[in-house]
């Protein structure tokens, strides 16, 4: 059995995977035998088209995406986890096309479009459990599932195939302050390239995603509250919204899947376990700095339950 402090760990951390950006891995792993099943949603509105930290697209651009992801963790044998998960993305260009800023894309014309995205599949291997430590490589791949718009104001991805390797480190701070924890999370993508032209396959998708997080538990363990941010570094010669006009014809129709995007959300949360298999989480994280990216905002709601 987990003890309380552990069971609100793997509550808190799987609060990162709510991000529309990309799921985090957790470092808590479950007793051999268990499956649970997660339920999340996400809310994110966008206004702005942000090319740097000084200077965004100042027209009102709204997009508003909600995300439905689905997910499946099983424990074949000790220490070992293996997880899947599909979002499902809804996502609309709240504003007719002006002239300043035409539609380039399919999903610009308006409407609320439906789409699955990328199934994620995760191995994460518990190489180290301390009483108050715990370390957890990962490594994992993402495939689309479905033709999406990836060119565009309103996109669902960047369409490509992905690995991902990382590693998740937590601890509380017992014997000090055992209520108080810190969790952390670093993940290296490998990008396939955008073939769309010969041009596109230039630029480079690889990334990084980093992870920090703070939290306190209450009523002996069941509730905790946390505050926390995500970081995302783009890697490699993509494309920056400065250089867009000097870029050949090629690039700029499709500069939206090379962009390099770069980001920063800092927000908090909180999770609460009803019952030893069923818990709830919230989380905000707000945009606070960024590159080729659009000022998001992200709300979610998380529900997961331990079938066994």
């Amino acid at each position: 059995m987990m003890s309380a402090w552990s069971k609100s760990l793997l509550l808190i951390v799987a609060l990162l995977i709510l991000s529309e950006r990309e799921s985090r891995a957790q470092a808590w792993i479950d007793s051999a035998g268990a499956l649970t099943v997660g339920l999340d949603y996400s809310y994110t509105p966008s206004t702005e088209v942000v090319q740097t930290p000084d200077l965004s697209f100042e027209d009102d651009q709204p997009i508003v995406a909600h995300t439905i992801a689905l997910s499946a963790e099983y424990v074949p044998i000790e220490n070992l986890a293996i997880t899947a998960q599909l979002p499902l993305l809804m996502v609309k260009y709240d504003r007719t096309p002006v002239m300043s800023f035409p539609a380039h894309g399919r999903y610009d014309d308006g409407d609320l479009h439906t789409t699955f995205t990328d199934l994620r599949l995760t191995a994460r291997y518990n190489l180290l459990r301390e009483p108050y430590v715990l370390f957890t490589p990962h490594l994992g791949f993402s495939i689309p599932v479905a033709d999406y718009e990836t060119v565009g104001f309103a996109t669902a991805g960047r369409g490509l195939k992905q690995l991902h390797v990382g590693a998740s480190v937590a601890r509380t701070l017992n014997p000090w302050v055992p209520e108080l924890y810190v969790h952390g999370g670093f993940e290296f993508t490998f990008g396939e390239r955008y073939d769309k032209t010969p041009i596109t396959e230039v630029f480079g998708q690889n990334r990084s995603d980093t992870s920090l997080q703070f939290g306190y538990f209450l009523l002996e363990g069941k509730l905790n509250l946390n505050l926390g941010g995500n970081l995302r570094l783009a890697h490699g010669n993509g494309v920056n919204f400065t250089d867009l006009n000097e870029l050949p014809e090629d690039v700029f129709t499709y500069h939206d899947p090379l962009l390099r995007e770069q980001f920063l959300l800092i927000g908090g949360g909180a999770g609460y376990s009803i019952t030893d298999t069923i818990q709830v989480s919230l989380q905000a994280r707000f945009f606070t700095w960024g590159y080729n990216t659009r000022n998001a905002h992200m709300f979610g709601l998380g529900l997961s339950w331990g079938v066994l």
